[in-house]
């Protein structure tokens, strides 16, 4: 009984610590947000993700990863989860895509995911009304606007779709690449309106996509759940990739699974493909083509004697040099300069090399870059802490 109660004081006094220790602190924040959709005449719900200190690093621009499926609260609490284990110091905006069943309507998932098939009759399918082309007028004329509108977010846009969402989102990145940065395809259906997505696929001209696509596309064991009919139309994705070069400046990644059934895959294929997203972001930076702006950076440092420098992803920011471009000291603590930069704008404070990185009020402690894109005149950072103090 003793040993019992001293077990209760202890896990008593971890739950104290610990609130004591998160009261206060900034945290992830879940928004829910309601359109009216003039495109599906209905209200749906969006969830959107914003990372640990958000609205405190109000300079900062972030890239979006889009889950569709999110009806599934598990699958996009699984992608924003992901992307903070894997990523390391790359934070994301993650805007959940809900397709939820309205039953008085006979109205449901497949009905925003399918579109209307053109080579069979529409009869051969178990969905009343494909109504894919009006949920895609939603998504890109109601949804995405908003986030933009609301969010501070950068060009770099991803997708991720399960089953027939992953259709969906594979369908809508080769259709318009410019919109799209890349996809996570997790069981795609590649075989309805016979093949018709998987022949788009193979009649896509990715070698006049301009920039480099990361494109990851899965599979499990759909042949026993779902057919020989999706696996051979699979086969010819992947015979197309493995054996043509359209691809070679792009990100294309298959992996089959061939252990786990149609719904459990979601959870490793993510893993697998977050792993190598991770490379592809690292590879792939942003570069800078907005008109020239003359900037002025004021950075407030921690003391007297401290220099401060600027590194970031351009000429007049040193390409990453970080002893090349210096702060001019204004004040006892006030540093500052002006230069001519393009947006967007990808940088660093140093204090003349990487081992003194600075953790500013627009940074966080494990070292991610600001990035920036668009300010009108003026950025002011505060040093916080010096990486090697």
């Amino acid at each position: 009984m003793t040993s019992m109660n001293t077990l209760r004081s202890f896990l008593l006094f971890l739950i104290i610590v610990f609130s004591n220790t998160t009261f206060g602190q900034e945290v992830a924040k879940l928004d829910i947000i309601s359109i009216k959709s003039k495109f599906l005449s209905q209200e749906r719900e969006i969830l959107i993700y914003t990372p640990w200190l958000y609205e405190e690093r109000d300079l900062v621009s972030f890239d979006v990863i889009y889950v569709f499926d999110s009806q599934h609260r598990e699958l996009f609490d699984l992608v924003h989860s992901a992307s903070n284990f894997i990523m390391g110091s790359k934070k994301f905006i993650v805007v959940g895509i809900q397709s939820p069943g309205y039953p008085e309507i006979d109205y449901y998932r497949n009905n925003d995911l399918f579109p209307m098939p053109i080579n069979v009759p529409l009869e051969g399918y178990n969905v009343q009304n494909p109504n894919a082309e009006n949920f895609w007028k939603y998504v890109n004329q109601e949804v995405f606007p908003l986030i933009s509108e609301t969010y501070r977010t950068t060009n770099k846009v991803y997708l991720i779709g399960h089953s027939m969402s992953a259709s969906f989102v594979l369908d809508k990145l080769i259709k318009h690449p410019d919109l799209f940065t890349g996809v996570i395809a997790i069981s795609p259906n590649l075989a309805y309106d016979e093949n018709r997505l998987a022949q788009d696929f193979i009649n896509t001209k990715f070698d006049e996509i301009s920039d480099g696509k990361f494109i990851y596309i899965s599979q499990a064991n759909e042949y026993f759940s779902f057919g020989e009919k999706w696996v051979k139309a699979y086969e010819k994705v992947k015979e197309f990739i493995e054996h043509q070069n359209a691809t070679e400046k792009h990100t294309v990644l298959l992996k089959e699974y061939p252990n786990e059934n149609h719904w459990s895959v979601y959870l490793p294929s993510l893993s697998f493909a977050m792993n190598n997203f991770k490379e592809f972001v690292n590879n792939n930076p942003y570069i800078p083509n907005g008109n020239k702006k003359q900037i002025t950076f004021k950075v407030r440092v921690l003391e007297e004697n401290d220099n401060a420098y600027i590194t970031g992803n351009q000429e007049s920011l040193g390409n990453w040099d970080p002893s090349k471009v210096k702060l001019t000291k204004t004040s006892t603590l006030e540093r500052e300069i002006t230069l001519e930069v393009q947006f967007p704008l990808e940088f660093k404070i140093t204090r003349g090399n990487w081992e003194s990185q600075a953790f500013t009020n627009q940074t966080t402690n494990d070292g991610e870059n600001i990035i920036i894109f668009n300010v009108d005149k003026e950025v002011s950072l505060k040093v916080e802490q010096w990486n090697d103090r």
